[in-house]
């Protein structure tokens, strides 16, 4: 009887089944952990030159600018969004955006204003640059053509796979031509072999064209790729 008292007693701190002679039960402690706020950054660069860095989530912004630092909720906008603290407000339209004092005539003082979106690497990424160019002495006419295309040349057996391509009017340019040949990033296999080809023509007439491969991209091939094309056989 003394015994299942003291068990009694002892219950409230846990410890009966010790108590009783048995093994205490495992406790795992809880997990109050809050997951961490995914921001999603958005970089501006504004006139002079003044850069402005604004974290967005939800309905709620941070604003860094300068040595300032903002952190506004979503308000009701007929254009944009619209985010203040009261006295500052930041207004984001497409890709631009400004930041201003926040008047109940809604006339105040721009602290910063032409801001632009910039581009994010990943965008400027999904590009192969370079030059085309030929080694003959001689001037093409303003309409001649210039097309370059990226390949899939992973199959030795078929025809190369059109993965992106452009034209260009060479006009009043001469050579070295710069290109900048843009491509769907889902459209890209790791394990697949990419390659830039170019002609140029003068109406039906094919003047020069590149005979070699120009590996680009996967494989730890760049993503540029300085042409140089060769007269067409007749």
């Amino acid at each position: 009887m003394k015994k299942w008292k003291m068990c009694g007693l002892i219950l409230a701190a846990g410890w009966c089944g010790l108590a009783a002679g048995q093994d205490a039960p495992a406790t795992r402690p809880a997990n109050t952990m809050r997951p961490a706020i995914q921001w999603k950054r958005f970089d501006y660069t504004c006139e002079n030159d003044a850069k402005i860095v604004v974290y967005l989530h939800d309905t709620t912004a941070k604003v860094r600018f300068k040595d300032q630092a903002y952190l506004m909720k979503q308000t009701p906008s007929a254009d944009g969004n619209r985010y203040s603290d009261g006295k500052v407000l930041w207004w984001g339209k497409g890709d631009g955006g400004f930041l201003q004092e926040d008047t109940p005539d809604g006339d105040g003082k721009k602290l910063v204003k032409d801001c632009v979106l910039d581009k994010p690497a990943a965008a400027q990424a999904n590009a192969v640059t370079g030059t085309i160019t030929y080694l003959a002495r001689m001037a093409l006419p303003p309409q001649t053509m210039i097309q370059v295309q990226l390949q899939d040349v992973s199959l030795a057996d078929a025809p190369a796979k059109v993965i992106a391509e452009k034209k260009i009017q060479l006009g009043q340019k001469q050579v070295p031509v710069p290109f900048t040949l843009k491509y769907d990033p889902a459209k890209i296999d790791a394990g697949h072999r990419y390659s830039v080809s170019a002609r140029v023509t003068i109406g039906a007439d094919l003047k020069f064209v590149t005979d070699q491969a120009y590996p680009v991209i996967t494989q730890g091939n760049p993503s540029k790729a300085d042409l140089i094309l060769k007269p067409a056989k007749p």
